[in-house]
């Protein structure tokens, strides 16, 4: 039987593309510039129920980003374009962000490359990284597995390892990149993702005027830390001491109040069970999958 997680997102955004991303690749393997992703697109890799779209975000050095950006130009494949603040929770600190759109894509949606710099990331590219084995995951999987929440009667794993030993698939049918062309991919590791995500909440509460920054909305980065907190079930004891300790210090006090903020909402499913369990007396048959906590 298929698990629930496997059900939701199994669907390719880029059936005939295989081999997309080689003239990428090559471009950042001249610069000897890793390929590491960020946003939604690494986040997918990290457990994170995100939507699937045909973005995709790269961490670039700061030093290294005029020359790639100048040598990806110099393809002829794209046109510089304003970032699209709809798919961006309206945070205008993402304007600082070049966006490149392949040339004949008018889209608001169009797959587009995004190139963070260092410093508006707030994130090194020399630090530990994790190798994940395509761009996309076409189902929601937690590769760094010291992170996974684990199964348990409200969780099922999420780790890369047990999704594949129950048939779930987690690469879409095509490659992005040809065989010939086969470069590492990498996302940060998420103690690292999340103090970046934290300096750039610190930082636009810190320049209030410039980014618009009210605290009763939430902004790009608000959105991913909550997201991590809910799909890693990090306001529960076990998982929160997975991951504050590994936090820089001056973050460990935001996020763990951010944990402890979190009120978690059973499924209707599983407030089902918990109902005829009440009405009957009887544990329901366990199948984990329809009494998850979303």
């Amino acid at each position: 039987m298929a698990d629930s997680e496997g059900k939701d997102e199994g669907k390719d955004v880029r059936v005939d593309d295989r081999g997309f991303f080689d003239h990428v690749a090559a471009i950042f393997a001249a610069h000897q510039h890793p390929i590491i992703m960020v946003e939604h697109i690494a986040m997918r890799w990290m457990g994170l129920k995100v939507p699937i779209n045909k973005n995709l975000d790269l961490l670039v050095r700061d030093s290294q980003l005029q020359p790639i950006l100048a040598d990806l130009m110099a393809t002829g494949l794209y046109e510089n374009v304003e970032q699209n603040l709809a798919s961006r929770l309206s945070d205008p600190y993402v304007k600082q962000v070049p966006r490149l759109r392949p040339l004949g894509e008018d889209s608001l949606d169009a797959a587009c490359l995004s190139l963070w710099s260092e410093s508006v990331h707030l994130l090194e590219v020399d630090g530990p990284l994790v190798e994940v084995p395509e761009l996309e995951a076409l189902n929601t999987n937690v590769k760094e597995e010291c992170f996974d929440p684990g199964a348990t009667a409200t969780t099922v794993s999420l780790s890369y390892s047990s999704l594949l030993a129950r048939g779930v698939r987690l690469e879409p049918s095509w490659s992005a990149q040809s065989p010939e062309s086969k470069q590492p991919v990498y996302i940060p590791t998420i103690p690292r993702l999340l103090d970046s995500l934290l300096d750039q909440q610190r930082y636009r509460k810190s320049h209030a005027e410039t980014y618009q920054y009210q605290p009763s909305r939430w902004t790009l980065p608000g959105y991913h830390l909550d997201n991590f907190v809910r799909y890693l079930h990090l306001e529960k004891e076990h998982q929160r001491g997975k991951v504050l300790p590994l936090l820089a210090e001056r973050n460990r006090g935001d996020m763990e109040a951010r944990m402890k903020k979190f009120k978690r909402k059973p499924s209707a499913d599983l407030a089902r069970g918990i109902r005829e369990q009440a009405n009957t007396g009887k544990v329901p048959a366990h199948d984990p999958a329809p009494y998850l906590y979303k």
